[in-house]
């Protein structure tokens, strides 16, 4: 059959399956903001314990779900990731170094979920497994995973948080690794993964971590929770509330806030912060030893912009963007703090952003990056001058940490094409040494590909970092598939990351590109700062630009060109295909922040008004209603192609974003490209994954559809 016949054939199916598509009836809300009127056709979706939005949602599900599954080729897709999958030992996620122990979560290539390990090679302690979720019975409930784990100071335990469903809300256990025996009870409204964490206290007595008063329904008890103290030994719903809404109303902290205390192993001080979504927060501290006194003292201001931070005895040193958007490292002390004139010990680079440091050895080590994809490391003397270290290899990310030797440094480097790989490098001898104990093992050889930088002009003129990774030989004639990636919020850069998920639409003959749009953090904070609130317009309109880079050099053409984000990234991608739908082919949009108008009215919204704006602000409304893709929709449309998801337990993102956006455009849309939804009755937010056929069904799903719609002739439904 020729590839004319077979379009013809994908289009009569596409356009049968449009007329086959679930309908909802709208029900309009018209509301007035600033004396501007906005009406919402479907605000009868936010009601999901409705019975006929929640079939309608269903309905939506199968249909969706039933195209999908005639795209064919998905099995080699699975397939090629098992293959890969066999080429290493195991699959090793979170490895953390502490004491001379290594604990780390491990999938075996024949296993489907992950397991604790831990070892201590210096000790000639092999490795050993923790805990097993699969055979551990938890409330007579099966199928709860490994979310994150947290030993203490001395490595004899170490606490587990367990989920099920997609659920960011865990159970939380404690393990003592010497008895090998599961501590009485269960810690429970806790979300260890989403604010807070798990710190224990230096004396290895108990933890602190943050308790939510409601895990679901109640958006006002959801959002006031509490930095509380659990003892050993004690009931597990027995705790000590430290830094909360109630218990420091002198700290005026606002119910969107999330108080977080930060301990470290030998620190002298207790460090409470009043979290938010955006990227600086005020801070207090007091001595640890009166961490169950309210004797909290004023430590830094937001305004201080300071991102994060070291203590050494009664010294602070911190990494700030005050007036050095590329930030500086400085130093104060906690006894007489002075964020105004502090000690500078690294100055701000003018192309270049400041990112990790340490202090080893009585020298200072650092990281920068250059475009959010170019890696370096430097010492500082104690003649004031900076020194380069020349890495093993070019490195995309450096991640610094500390060992139990005081004389050596732990340096993890990876890149798009290359896993994170560990090296100790000696402070007295400047030599780097590969850790053969490090559990990560790959065979596999990724040579046929290359990585290509370039910088994209936007609309203003502003230069865009833009990655592209392909295979060698790759003849630009506008015929190769490409599968883009864009975020641009938070300050958070999309540094090299090495997931073969991405590699393998590469391997299959595309582009694999990732936007550095603004709003992230790749140029720093005024980087971050450019694509925020009310010049939000710049991330979607960067990812425009690089779209239309691609196209005028031939890499591509609009009906090969096909994008893929999720959560905060909902926004680039929906205002992109809403603002040029004719530059692309279709969009993934796993669970994403599409009708942000109505942020504040979901559980965790106005958690993000520091991020995004609040509806109750003129100013901030503007760039609200400007990002909003819902709104944004216009009927009679040729839209691109768009696969949307939502987990219907998410927490952080109300799922009828999602589902509000996708009937909205399914409606509006007159081209021949299907609007799918896919609505996870247990999922979540999807921020990890536990089970291997998952992850890779997952994979396998959302590139057989993007190589679908950009049409690749091994992928066109029959």
């Amino acid at each position: 059959m020729s590839k004319y016949i077979i379009l013809i054939v994908s289009i009569m199916m596409i356009v049968s399956c449009k007329n086959s598509t679930p309908h909802i009836s709208q029900k309009s809300t018209t509301e007035k903001y600033f004396g501007k009127s906005i009406i919402d056709s479907y605000r009868n979706l936010e009601n999901l314990e409705d019975t006929i939005v929640l079939n309608y949602i269903k309905d939506y599900n199968k249909y969706s779900t039933d195209q999908l599954s005639k795209i064919p080729n998905k099995e080699r897709l699975l397939r090629l990731q098992n293959d890969f999958e066999k080429t290493k030992s195991a699959s090793y996620k979170d490895i953390l170094y502490l004491k001379d122990y290594i604990f780390y979560l491990k999938r075996s290539v024949d296993e489907n979920e992950y397991k604790l390990y831990y070892k201590n090679p210096y000790e000639n302690i092999k490795e050993v497994i923790l805990f097993d979720p699969t055979n551990f019975e938890l409330s007579k409930e099966q199928d709860f995973k490994i979310t994150y784990f947290k030993p203490s100071w001395d490595c004899t335990k170490v606490l587990i948080s367990l989920t099920k469903q997609g659920s960011e809300f865990s159970k939380m256990i404690v393990l003592d690794i010497k008895s090998n025996t599961v501590l009485p009870g269960f810690i429970t409204h806790s979300s260890p993964t989403f604010v807070g964490g798990v710190k224990w206290l230096p004396d290895n007595s108990g933890f602190v971590y943050n308790r939510f008063s409601d895990t679901l329904s109640n958006k006002g008890t959801y959002l006031n929770n509490k930095s509380v103290l659990y003892k050993l030994g004690e009931k597990t719903n027995k705790f000590k509330d430290l830094l909360s809404i109630d218990n420091n109303p002198e700290l005026n902290i606002n119910q969107n806030e999330f108080p977080e205390i930060q301990i470290e192993e030998n620190g002298k001080y207790a460090i409470g912060t009043i979290r938010a979504a955006g990227t600086y927060h005020e801070t207090y501290f007091l001595n640890i030893k009166d961490i169950t006194t309210n004797n909290w003292n004023p430590l830094f201001k937001r305004s201080d912009k300071i991102r994060d931070f070291l203590q050494i005895g009664d010294s602070l040193i911190y990494r700030t963007s005050k007036n050095s958007p590329n930030f500086k490292i400085c130093k104060t002390s906690f006894l007489n703090p002075d964020f105004e004139d502090p000690k500078v010990l690294v100055e701000e680079k003018k192309d270049r952003v400041i990112q990790e440091y340490l202090i080893v050895n009585n020298q200072l080590f650092f990281t920068t990056i250059k475009n959010g994809v170019e890696a370096k490391m430097y010492s500082k003397k104690d003649d004031n001058s900076e020194v380069e270290i020349k890495l093993p290899f070019p490195s995309g990310k450096v991640y610094l940490s500390k060992t139990n030797n005081p004389n050596l440094l732990s340096v993890i480097i990876q890149g798009w094409t290359a896993p994170k790989v560990r090296y100790i490098y000696n402070t007295i001898t400047g030599k780097f040494e590969l850790d053969k104990n490090y559990p990560a093992s790959m065979k596999a050889n990724f040579s046929d590909l290359i990585v290509e930088e370039v910088l994209v002009k936007s609309s203003d003129g502003e230069e865009i970092p833009l990655s592209l990774v392909y295979k060698k030989g790759l003849k630009k004639d506008s015929s190769t598939p490409v599968l883009m990636r864009a975020y641009g919020s938070y300050g958070i850069s999309m540094t090299p990351n090495f997931y073969y998920g991405f590699l393998l639409w590469a391997q299959e003959g595309g582009i694999y590109a990732v936007a550095h749009v603004r709003g992230g953090g790749e140029k720093g904070d005024s980087w971050h700062k450019a694509g925020y609130k009310n010049t939000k317009s710049n991330s979607w309109k960067d990812l425009i630009s690089c779209s239309e880079y691609l196209i005028d050099n031939k890499y591509t053409s609009p009906e090969k060109l096909a994008l893929w984000s999720g959560s905060a990234g909902g926004i680039v991608l929906g205002r992109a295909i809403t603002e040029r739908p004719d530059l692309f082919s279709s969009a993934v949009i796993d669970r994403g922040l599409l009708n942000p108008l109505r942020m504040e009215s979901g559980i965790n919204g106005s958690n993000n008004i520091k991020e995004f704006g609040s509806i109750q602000d003129s100013l901030d409304f503007k760039g609200l209603l400007a990002m909003d893709s819902y709104h944004h929709i216009k009927d009679n449309v040729e839209y691109p192609s768009v696969l949307i998801t939502a987990g219907m337990n998410d927490t952080r993102l109300s799922p009828w974003h999602s589902i509000k956006f996708a009937t909205k455009l399914k409606e509006a849309n007159i081209s021949n490209r299907p609007i799918l939804l896919k609505a996870e009755f247990e999922s979540g937010h999807g921020m990890t994954f536990s089970k291997k056929d998952e992850e890779f069904n997952m994979v396998a799903e959302v590139l057989s559809y993007a190589f679908w719609q950009t049409g690749h002739p091994d992928y066109q439904p029959k």
